[in-house]
């Protein structure tokens, strides 16, 4: 019997649409199609079959001889093998007179080249002609083909932009041959195509000859020994190379005939073989290429395993792509958004998302979960063997050790489940939600499942502890994660559980986030993400009726009080204090809330908006604020007066002197409230305008005595108020006391600075500049103050650099010592001050100026 050949089926499965009137094929004419062959041969091909023929259904094995007989008859021969010998003999007539050369063979890979880019371009998440291409793609090719290397790869998880920066780069390089700017071939295809070498029954190398027309009688040495009369390379490039797309012994078969390829071909010069893989299948399988390291261009790896050459997006990327989809968008992109969106998986899912009126401008915090999560409901909750997939997520989660942070999970743990669920598995590693991680060696095998990135673990995590809990916010949960959850990890899952919340109705129990042992840092990223979610709820238009009730009520106290924190100042703080006001507030919250803002708007220098604040917080019965621990009103009167007039109130220095003399005796200015760390703050700053370092220390030793004088408040309040003080004990000449302070001080910051806030930070350089002075150290002064404007154009905290830059002009020795340093100083403390509209007298002397100019 002659043997199956690929090309002569395909040429028979040709010759029979011919013949049966078909120009194309679809699933609903093989009907058709097997009437038309019944009728002429009386030989039944069901219409199942010619479904596997034409590819409509998956076959795993070759069609059977009856098949191929009765298709052959119906095109008039006498059976399959007669079909073979004329169709050979006609095939050795046109080899005998076809010359093989370079123009015949490029000719034959473009037409398979085109036909993988236009369907890869097809599958483009966003349109193909809106993409952009990527720099490290031609830095890559241009290192991979100056040096003595065969083969590459570009490895990186799923959702990188692998396969696209591929595109783009072959569709440049083909246009390069249109214009006769090179002489290349490139054969490229999609690892789908591979599952046709297994139902051919060839090896890879027969397979790509019969594609380009050849039999098995050539080889590509042949073909590469005619780079004699041409320049050019031959690129075999596979993209898509991944063990998740084929059964475990079919990929170790294809990737080791692959390998077969490269070793047979790899010193031919014009020969290149480039393939794209996830990191997971490149770590699987990196050490079969151990022998030929010295042949393959590994590129320029990133992370700890070694295992990414293909970054995320930079910021100029993303706007650049972000041009593309919108020309008329003007991109004013943060670093927190460019974070969130460097990875072209999310920015595809955003696209989805917001084709219509797209832009970045609008991001916030949420944004990023809310993709995670469009994600896993299209991927899993909605796919097929959404249940099994659910179930061993779970599991995976539950065998992870929290204690110890070992987030990956032993497969041999997991096999059972596996082997239970194995298409809902490989469903999971086909959609990059999980990945298996080989670290065997010679003494131990050792394949780990890791989730496929951070976001997908902290969601899976979070997931499974509601599930645990009865999908219930309680404390019991809180207890939980405040136990397990030590690192970087804690903050994460806590936002999946606020979004779970908020969606189920549970937003009732938000004022337990007080029961979350959270640093400064991470406190203020839990409340800028909450207000985030209530303003997104609050605006929605199919908002629940019970979300419509939540802020038709009083926010409860707890609530209300986490929210407060002069630490937490920012401009996305603002959002989140003004996303309080959509509740029927009282007017005592609603006092704090401008007060709060009123505050933030000082440390900005904006003079509008804190005029506004206050005319806001005139409308308020006076009773209202003086039930206030402190009048707020007063204090901020006494800011606005100074810093726009240059006019000392005296209504808050006489109230604050009274403070300190008589303290109140009001319960409610004693209790230890977020709200009021803001109040007493509020009062300490103000004092500072009357540049009287005794009556400062008078009022914060009256304060400790009654308010929060405990190590429990270290952090926030404690640590401003720490800074104030140390500062006052060196302006008011307590000279051990105020090095003694600084010292202390500083041991506390370089311990705790990572789970400090900008705010924190800023004023802790605030005092090191002053400090810096005082001490002559003019080496550390620049470097300090470089962090602290670095931080405070950031973050917008005027107040706290133009009190830097004053206190360095304050110091005329300096501008002897360096005159430019001192000039350039006050150039910028001008500049500053009048585009914020106050006046330079309220800040410096006139005996300063003169003397600079």
């Amino acid at each position: 019997m002659t043997s199956f050949l690929i090309q002569h089926f395909d040429t028979l499965k040709r010759l029979v649409l011919s013949d049966g009137g078909f120009k194309n094929i679809s699933p609903s004419d093989c009907k058709a199609l097997s009437l038309l062959i019944f009728k002429k041969t009386n030989q039944q091909i069901s219409e199942t079959t010619l479904k596997r023929v034409y590819g409509f259904a998956y076959s795993k094995f070759k069609p059977s001889l009856f098949t191929l007989d009765a298709m052959a008859k119906f095109c008039d021969y006498g059976g399959w093998t007669d079909f073979c010998e004329h169709n050979t003999s006609s095939k050795t007539k046109n080899h005998e007179i076809k010359d093989v050369s370079w123009h015949n063979i490029k000719h034959n890979a473009d037409k398979i080249t085109s036909f993988t880019l236009q369907a890869l371009k097809n599958r483009s998440g966003i349109p193909y002609n809106q993409t952009i291409k990527r720099k490290f793609i031609d830095d890559h090719f241009d290192a991979f083909l100056k040096d003595d290397y065969t083969a590459t790869l570009i490895t990186a998880p799923a959702g990188y932009g692998k396969t696209l920066a591929l595109c783009h780069w072959v569709e440049e390089h083909m246009a390069m041959n249109l214009l006769g700017l090179n002489d290349d071939i490139v054969l490229f295809f999609s690892s789908n195509a591979l599952i046709n070498v297994f139902i051919s029954g060839k090896d890879i190398n027969e397979w790509l000859l019969s594609l380009l027309g050849y039999g098995c009688e050539d080889d590509f040495s042949t073909l590469l020994d005619i780079k004699q009369k041409h320049k050019g390379n031959f690129y075999l490039i596979i993209d898509g190379l991944d063990e998740h797309m084929f059964k475990s012994e079919q990929f170790h078969l294809l990737f080791n005939q692959i390998l077969d390829v490269f070793s047979f071909y790899q010193f031919h010069d014009s020969f290149k073989l480039v393939l794209t893989m996830r990191s997971s299948t490149w770590i699987n399988h990196r050490h079969e290429i151990e022998d030929f390291k010295n042949r393959w261009f590994q590129g320029y790896m990133i992370g700890d395993d070694q295992a990414i050459n293909a970054p995320l997006f930079n910021l100029q990327e993303i706007k650049e792509l972000c041009t593309n989809i919108n020309p008329s968008i003007q991109n004013f992109l943060g670093i927190e958004v460019a974070d969130n969106f460097n990875h072209p998986l999310y920015f595809q899912f955003y696209y989805r998302q917001h084709k219509d009126d797209f832009t970045l401008n609008n991001v916030d915090h949420v944004c990023i979960y809310e993709l995670i999560s469009t994600f896993i409901l299209n991927k899993i909750y909605l796919g097929a063997h959404s249940a099994e997939k659910m179930l061993l997520v779970k599991a995976l989660v539950g065998k992870m050790d929290f204690a110890t942070a070992r987030y990956d999970v032993d497969k041999l743990k997991m096999n059972d489940l596996i082997r239970q669920y194995p298409q809902a598995y490989n469903d999971l590693l086909g959609i990059g939600f999980i990945r298996e991680v080989n670290k065997s060696n010679d003494v131990q095998y050792n394949t780990l499942i890791q989730f496929a990135n951070d976001n997908f673990l902290d969601y899976s995590i979070a997931n499974t502890l509601l599930s645990n809990n009865q999908n219930i916010f309680n404390s019991q949960l809180i207890a939980i994660i405040n136990e397990s959850f030590k690192n970087e990890r804690k903050v994460p899952i806590l936002k999946w559980c606020i979004i779970y919340t908020i969606k189920t109705g549970q937003q009732e129990s938000f004022e337990l986030l007080a029961e979350t042992r959270l640093s400064a840092r991470e406190k203020a990223e839990i409340i800028i993400f909450l207000g985030d979610m209530l303003e997104k709820a609050c605006v929605s238009l199919a908002k629940s009726e019970a979300m419509i009730q939540y802020f038709r009520q009083d926010c409860s106290d707890g609530l209300f009080d986490y929210f407060f924190g002069l630490e937490f100042i920012n401009a996305d703080y603002i959002k989140a204090l003004q996303t309080l006001l959509r509740f029927e507030l009282s007017n005592k919250k609603k006092i704090l809330i401008y007060t709060s803002l009123a505050a933030i708007a000082v440390m900005q220098l904006d003079m509008n908006k804190l005029e506004s604040y206050i005319v806001n917080l005139k409308n308020f019965p006076a009773e209202d604020l003086q039930s206030m621990a402190l009048n707020p009103l007063h204090c901020l009167e006494t800011a606005f007066y100074f810093l726009k007039y240059g006019i000392v109130k005296k209504e808050a220095f006489a109230e604050l002197t009274s403070f300190y003399f008589n303290p109140p005796k009001s319960e409610n200015g004693f209790e230890k409230t977020n709200t009021n760390d803001i109040l007493y703050l509020l009062a300490i700053h103000t004092l500072s305008i009357c540049k009287n370092p005794v009556k400062l220390l008078r009022f914060t030793r009256a304060l400790n005595k009654i308010y929060k004088n405990d190590p429990e408040h270290l952090q926030g309040y404690r640590f401003l108020l720490q800074l104030i003080t140390t500062d006052a004990h060196l302006q008011a000449n307590k000279t051990t006391e105020g090095l003694s302070n600084y010292a202390d001080t500083l041991i506390l910051y370089e311990a705790n600075k990572d789970s400090y806030t900008p705010f924190m930070k800023a004023s802790f350089y605030l005092l090191k500049v002053k400090m810096c002075l005082y001490q002559n150290n003019s080496a550390d002064l620049q470097q300090t103050m470089k962090s602290l404007v670095s931080l405070a154009d950031q973050s917008g905290f005027k107040l706290i650099k133009v009190q830097a830059l004053v206190f360095i002009l304050s110091n005329k020795e300096l501008l002897n010592i360096n005159p430019d340093y001192y000039k350039q100083i006050y150039y910028d403390f001008i500049k500053l001050v009048r585009e914020s509209g106050f006046r330079e007298e309220s800040f410096i002397t006139n005996e300063v100026a003169l003397a600079i100019k």
